[in-house]
C-alpha cells in the first residue's frame, strides 16, 4: 500500500512539473496553468510525504514483531 501512495504521489508532481511547462512554452495559456502546476506540486508532494509516514510506521511495526 505504501508504495502505491508513493507512485501516486510521483504522479501527482509529473502532472505539476508539466502544467508548469506546458504554461512556460506557451504563453497564451492563462495563468491557472501555473497555479494549477504549483497546486499538483503542492498535493503530489503532501502524498509523498503520507506514503513515507505510511512506511515508517509498517516498517515499526514489522519489527515489533521481531
Amino acid at each position: 500500500m505504501d508504495k502505491l501512495i508513493l507512485i501516486v504521489g510521483a504522479m501527482l508532481v509529473g502532472l505539476g512539473i508539466g502544467f508548469l511547462i506546458a504554461g512556460s512554452i506557451d504563453y497564451t495559456l492563462s495563468s491557472a496553468y501555473t497555479a494549477g502546476g504549483y497546486l499538483w506540486l503542492v498535493v503530489g508532494a503532501v502524498t509523498i510525504g503520507i506514503g513515507i509516514k505510511v512506511r515508517q510506521s509498517n516498517q515499526q511495526e514489522l519489527a515489533a514483531l521481531r
